[in-house]
């Protein structure tokens, strides 16, 4: 088909050849011939005219011919618009079709009001009640709690020179015992500085004296979560001293009993102590300083620090011979003729021989090897390792005359027994060296180590010697070791 061959002006007779129907004649198809050719010329005077070569009219007929098909025309090379002046309104392309109005909608009616809602009732306020997390849970969160914040809050409570896993034991067993409460008893574990010259005061009430052996047979068991398993050495039916009491004292962190008894016709004043903890194992120095030039009664001196029991020590101003250390810290260095004891910070006792410890610097490495707070040197040593020591001859102590004498003794771990043997007014006879490592021997002792004895040796309970002091009166001294309580007195109250 051909646009040569047909006007858009008879397209009903067209599609009716298409349809191989003849051409209507009829008035109707006149009549929309006349509509339709109106339409067109409506839509093309609102339209914008092509730019195209006016193609010259032919005659319409009312048959359509069909050639062959032809090769597409090209397309018509856009032509560049004429500039358009500013402010002129720009001529509009295409077909326009008029804008439908919308109908305006009919108002809508209103409502009838509705009645006003009832008013609820008011509800009571509902009562909550607490809910508590089970002991278990709380103890667990307590526990992580503690564990994220344990290296910070351990360096400010505790004294900065105390074993860093010794800090991490204590907290996190005082931190379980706080969460448990009620669940489960675990027992606190309290400890003292190092660098403290004060423990804390001993309860009052805790001290008590008796003349009855059962009385203290009732205590040990009062006492038998401090000894931990561990027998005590005080025996019932030892050979007391008649019309001398008994004295005692307990709380949670330390155990006392001090008594009087005769072994081979000699006076023995004992002193068992247990203690929770190795910083409740002490020393105390007159005036707080080494090489102090003052000099001060043990009675006094014990009294000021709050021991709960004390004994004197070596007597360090008084000679410069073997090891001396105090607060980890080495003053004298001179272990060639006497043997030195040393005190851990976990409250154990290791010795060193006359002659060891020779080499520069040896000292200071055992120290801190050992983990050492103060040592003492006077001696010898009487027991070590469950086995007793013979002493043929010393520089010091005129160990083969009989003098009143002093020691300290380890029966276990925290477990200590401090003895003298002393002149008494029925002249009792006193000890050589080897006597009184022998006496202190038969207590099952596992090491024991001789202090200063003579007027110096004593044992110092409840404000005053418990033993016979030569010539009745005390003798001033450079320092004392002593035993305290750990218990804070804010929580003992």
């Amino acid at each position: 088909m051909s646009k040569e061959t047909y006007d858009l002006s008879d397209l009903d007779a067209i599609l009716a050849e298409f349809r191989g129907e003849t051409a209507e004649t009829s008035e109707e198809t006149t009549e929309r011939r006349s509509a339709l050719r109106e339409s067109l010329e409506t839509y093309s005077a609102e339209s914008e005219p092509l730019e195209e070569p006016a193609a010259e009219q032919l005659p319409v007929e009312a048959t359509v011919r069909f050639e062959p098909a032809r090769a597409p025309l090209p397309r018509p090379v856009p032509q560049e618009e004429e500039p358009v002046e500013a402010g002129a309104e720009k001529p509009k392309r295409g077909l326009r079709l008029p804008r439908r109005e919308k109908a305006d909608k009919p108002p809508k009616e209103k409502q009838a009001d509705k009645p006003p809602k009832a008013a609820k009732p008011v509800k009571p306020p509902k009562e909550y009640r607490k809910r508590r997390i089970p002991g278990f849970f709380r103890a667990l969160l307590s526990l992580i709690f503690f564990a994220l914040s344990l290296a910070v809050v351990c360096l400010a409570v505790f004294d900065t020179k105390l074993r860093l896993s010794d800090k991490l034991d204590v907290y996190v067993n005082n931190a379980a015992s706080d969460a448990f409460g009620d669940l489960a008893y675990i027992r606190k574990i309290y400890t003292l500085q190092e660098s403290a010259t004060v423990a804390p005061a001993p309860d009052p009430n805790g001290f008590g004296m008796t003349y009855d052996p059962a009385d203290i047979t009732a205590l040990i068991q009062k006492a038998s979560i401090l000894l931990d398993g561990q027998k005590m050495t005080f025996d019932p039916s030892a050979d007391f001293v008649p019309d001398e009491p008994i004295r005692y004292y307990l709380d949670d962190t330390i155990f006392v009993v001090a008594w009087k008894e005769y072994i081979e016709q000699r006076c023995c004043t004992f002193a068992e102590v247990k203690v929770a903890h190795g910083s409740q194992l002490r020393r105390k120095l007159a005036e707080d300083s080494y090489s102090s030039s003052v000099q001060l009664y043990a009675s006094d001196m014990a009294s000021a620090s709050n021991a709960v029991v004390a004994m004197n020590g070596d007597f360090y101003a008084f000679r410069d011979l073997g090891i001396t250390a105090y607060q980890r810290k080495l003053y004298r260095n001179n272990p060639a003729q006497v043997d030195s004891c040393f005190f851990t910070a976990s409250g154990d006792m290791l010795f060193s021989r006359a002659g060891e410890l020779m080499g520069e610097g040896e000292a200071e490495r055992f120290i801190q090897d050992n983990d050492i707070v103060f040592a003492v040197a006077f001696g010898p040593v009487l027991v070590d390792n469950g086995e007793l020591q013979y002493c043929p001859a010393y520089p010091i102590g005129e160990i083969n005359t009989e003098y009143s004498r002093s020691c300290i003794a380890m029966t276990g771990d925290l477990h200590y027994l401090l003895m003298t043997i002393n002149h008494t007014p029925d002249a009792r006879p006193r000890a050589t060296i080897n006597e009184l490592a022998r006496i202190i021997y038969s207590k099952n002792v596992r090491k024991a180590y001789t202090l200063d004895g003579g007027q110096t040796a004593e044992i110092i309970m409840m404000g005053g010697p418990i033993n016979h002091v030569d010539f009745g009166e005390e003798r001033a001294v450079s320092d004392i070791i002593y035993f305290a309580t750990a218990i804070p007195e804010e929580v003992r109250s």
